[in-house]
């Protein structure tokens, strides 16, 4: 949840995973079998997404549409990347609080939720049978398996280097497309099956070095792989509980994130004594107190002499750019989401996403960036690994329709593509 931070950890929405499940899915005849099979959208024109504006016009300018779409894709790969990269910056001043940390990035999602649902309930925009809707306890549990997600997420991208923390991150394609084959049926082409094995093995090799113990936390590792499998599931049910009832994106997302608030409330138990140092469960109030005040860039935390290895003093003096720059950069990510499905396609939107990851990875190489390190070998092997599988999974069909072979549309039967994977939170995780 991530809340599409499950809301993930640097990933999207639950708006933005359920205006994509409603919204770039069309129904079509499969010519050979006589099945329902559902492919990707190629065409934006006749979908209203959210109210953010009227369908596209048959005699618009074909121009003006292109330079459009330029505009919202080059803007959803910058505004990506910097939600990748803050998504790990911002826990480095507030590296002792990852618990106030989880529970910030999750809160701030439910009042600008509620801010559209309030007047747009008032005014008409959502429909009364809507608000009638019986999916309490379905919120309830979405919210709950977002709230697992996000701070095994939170706690994992405070514990790991931001290269390692991004590829990960893709294990959501293998996970998601086992439990979709399992509790949804799905259907896949070889090609995906053949992709999601590709970014297995690049996985291994970007895990190889913590693996033989010479480098990064195989436990925070462990974590953040096991970390897809409730976003995974958060997704599948959604496709369970919801079915094809319409309901309002953001409302959906603002019940989610209150439910995914009141796990992360409880989860905060537990989770203080799997911090580096651990936190006495006694001592809870006071480490999130002054996870605020760190916050707001005053220090409480220092570590005496002859204190534990594992303390870290407090330097919280850039939290205030790096945390609120995060929550604005991702509201903006999850925005464009919505907005390069209604200017162009999923497809469009697989591209900025696969882009992303290179990119992500690159960029904390970049010496200004605090945190900053040089990839290793098994990073770089990884990582071009890892975006061959990408490609293979995502656009094998594509590819194979510009040659001339297969018809393009990449499953065969229902498809239940893994979207948490497509638009990883973050990281909500991934909001609006």
């Amino acid at each position: 949840m991530q809340v599409a931070r499950a809301f993930s950890t640097s990933g999207p929405s639950d708006t933005a995973k359920y205006v994509l499940a409603r919204h770039d899915l069309l129904d079509d005849e499969d010519e050979g079998e006589g099945e329902r099979v559902r492919q990707i959208s190629t065409s934006a024109k006749d979908v209203d997404i959210a109210g953010l504006g009227a369908p596209l016009d048959d005699n618009g300018t074909e121009k003006e549409d292109a330079r459009t779409l330029g505009i919202v894709f080059a803007l959803m790969v910058v505004v990506g990347l910097g939600n990748k990269v803050l998504n790990k910056e911002m826990t480095i001043p507030m590296h002792n609080y990852p618990n106030f940390l989880n529970l910030l990035t999750t809160f701030v999602f439910i009042p600008v939720c509620f801010l559209y649902i309030i007047p747009a309930v008032r005014w008409g925009y959502i429909p009364a049978e809507q608000l009638t809707f019986d999916k309490k306890k379905s919120f309830f549990v979405m919210g709950g398996l977002d709230g697992i997600a996000g701070i095994l997420q939170t706690f994992s991208a405070t514990y790991l280097d931001g290269p390692l923390l991004i590829l990960l991150g893709q294990a959501a394609i293998p996970v998601s497309m086992v439990l979709s084959k399992l509790l949804l049926k799905a259907k896949y082409s070889g090609f995906q099956y053949l992709g999601a094995a590709i970014v297995v093995g690049g996985l291994f090799i970007v895990l190889s070095p913590t693996l033989s113990g010479s480098g990064g936390s195989l436990l925070w590792a462990a974590m953040m792989i096991v970390s897809c499998i409730p976003m995974a599931l958060s997704s599948v049910y959604k496709e369970i509980a919801l079915g094809e009832t319409e309901l309002d994106p953001v409302y959906l997302n603002g019940w989610i994130a209150a439910f995914q608030f009141g796990f992360a409330l409880l989860f905060c138990v537990p989770a203080s004594l799997a911090t580096s140092p651990p936190v006495p469960i006694p001592d809870l109030p006071e480490n999130l107190w002054n996870g605020m005040r760190c916050y707001i860039g005053i220090d409480s935390l220092t570590c005496p002499e002859g204190s534990s290895s594992d303390c870290v003093p407090d330097n919280c003096s850039s939290s205030p750019l790096y945390v609120n720059l995060y929550l604005l950069f991702n509201q903006a990510y999850n925005l464009l989401i919505i907005l390069i499905l209604k200017y162009g396609s999923a497809n469009l939107l697989f591209l900025a996403l696969t882009l992303q990851v290179p990119l992500g990875n690159a960029a904390f190489t970049l010496p200004f960036l605090p945190g900053h390190k040089p990839l290793q070998f098994t990073d770089i092997i990884g990582l071009v690994v890892i975006c061959v599988g990408l490609i293979c999974y995502r656009f094998s069909a594509q590819i194979l329709a510009l040659v001339g072979v297969g018809k393009g549309q990449g499953i065969d039967g229902v498809d239940h593509k893994p979207l948490l994977s497509s638009v990883q939170q973050t990281s909500d995780e991934d909001r609006i």
